[in-house]
Formats: structure tokens, sequence, C-alpha cells
């Protein structure tokens, strides 16, 4: 049962009553969302590219039209469904992906000299990120990971490391590394618990890969392939700068 607290009422209450921002349909959005009861705790629209612009515009548009009660229209073959598919996610196990690592994603897995220096840091932190879980489980992922890279190399490369996975590995925007990366993307309950069947199938799906591992793509290969989803990520496309620079400095 949902339990609303006086005060965040009182806050919604108010929300209410406020225009939205024409101007910025993804902040609009993500003001919507919280005014109907669903506030996340990052923007599902990110840096409001292209195709979040758009999202955002529909999410809106529905809002204005049906309000809270037509955007969270529980019917599968709905309009909110069928135009904004992330609204609606029911997980179930038959969803889950192969377990595969892209290594340290956007970041290099190791230095000149070493090309995989640190790569096994960033499977396990895959290995943590692959099923999601609740939001302090991600926090003890990313801390495991920064000590990983500081114990092979030295604090202020694990301090950059563990801010890149904090900014980038939102489950709040579909990139291929997200938290819980192996189910549909869900940004509206994207740190629920998961329930034991589904993380049965999420070990069985890491075993298996354990048993036959798969190399590794070069960091060259991973660029290309994400580099829409980089831009997508505020800020992150300047952390990867500052990890190469540090990088360089090993």
């Amino acid at each position: 049962m949902l339990r609303t607290s006086l005060p965040l009422i009182a806050f919604l209450a108010g929300c209410a009553d406020q225009p939205l921002d024409d101007a910025d349909p993804c902040a609009a959005a993500t003001d919507v969302l919280a005014r109907c009861g669903r506030p996340v705790p990052e923007s599902p629209f990110g840096t409001c590219q292209a195709e979040q612009r758009e999202q955002a515009e529909r999410l809106v548009d529905i809002y204005q039209t049906d309000g809270c009660d037509g955007l969270f229209d529980p019917k599968a073959d709905g309009l909110t469904c069928k135009l904004l598919p992330f609204m609606c996610v029911q997980h179930t196990v038959d969803e889950l992906a192969p377990f595969t690592s892209d290594g340290c994603s956007m970041f290099p897995d190791g230095t000149l000299a070493d090309a995989t220096l640190w790569q096994s840091c960033c499977i396990e932190h895959d290995v943590a990120y692959y099923a999601g879980g609740p939001e302090a489980a991600r926090e003890a992922a990313d801390r495991a990971l920064q000590t990983c890279i500081t114990e092979l190399t030295n604090p202020g490369l694990g301090d950059l490391m563990y801010a890149g996975v904090r900014i980038g590995g939102t489950p709040a925007l579909p990139t291929p590394w997200r938290w819980g990366y192996g189910w549909t993307y869900d940004p509206l309950d994207g740190y629920r618990e998961v329930p034991a069947d589904q993380a049965e199938a999420a070990a069985a799906s890491i075993a298996a890969y354990r048993a036959a591992p798969l190399p590794v793509a070069a960091i060259e290969q991973r660029l290309r392939a994400f580099g829409v989803a980089i831009t997508t990520v505020p800020g992150l496309q300047r952390l990867i700068e500052r990890v190469a620079a540090a990088i360089q400095q090993l």
C-alpha cells in the first residue's frame, strides 16, 4: 500500500497549481512525474536529445489531455503504453538478456603499457550491475570498483572512475551500461527489489558467462558503438576526458 506523508501531499498539491515550462519539455515531463506521485531521483530525459525531447513532449501532451490517470493508464494497449513503453514495464524472467560485459564501457581498461590492467575490476562491476537491485547495492558496487582501481593504480584514478559510474550508471537513462542493464529499461523503478526467481535467473546467466567468457571489445570499438549514448548522460564526456588524462600520467 502506498503511504504518502502530509508534507509530500502538500508539495504535490502546490505543484498542481504551477504552470509547466513549455520551453523545456524534458524538465516539464520530469515535473509531471513528480506531480503525479512518481518522482524520480534523476531525469529519464537526460540531456534532452532529439529522441528524449520527443518522449518528453508526448508525456506532457498526455498529461495535459488526460491528467495523471491517463498518464498512468495500466492497460497494455493504452495510449501511454504505446507511445511511452518505459512507463508500462512489467518485469519477468523471460525478458532477461544473457550476461555480457563491455569491460570499462566508455573508459579504457588499462594503460598503454598494460591495456587490461583493471579490466577485471570492471567486469566484476558489470556482474553487480547486470541484475540491478536497491540503490544501496549500486553504491556498494561503485565503491568496490573504486577500491579495485585504487589498489591497482592510485586513489586519484579510483576517485575519477567512481565519479564516472555514479554519473553514467544511472538507471534513469537507457544506456547499455545502466544499473540493471540485463532487464528492460525501467526508469520509474530503476532501484526495484529483484524477486528471487529473477535473481536466480541472473545468477545462472552470470555463471554461464564465467564458464565461457567472451573477449571484451577494444575501447575504440565501444566508443563508436555507444557514441550516441554518451551524449545522453550529463557530464559523462567531460569525465571520460579527465580519466583519459589521468591514465596518460600513469
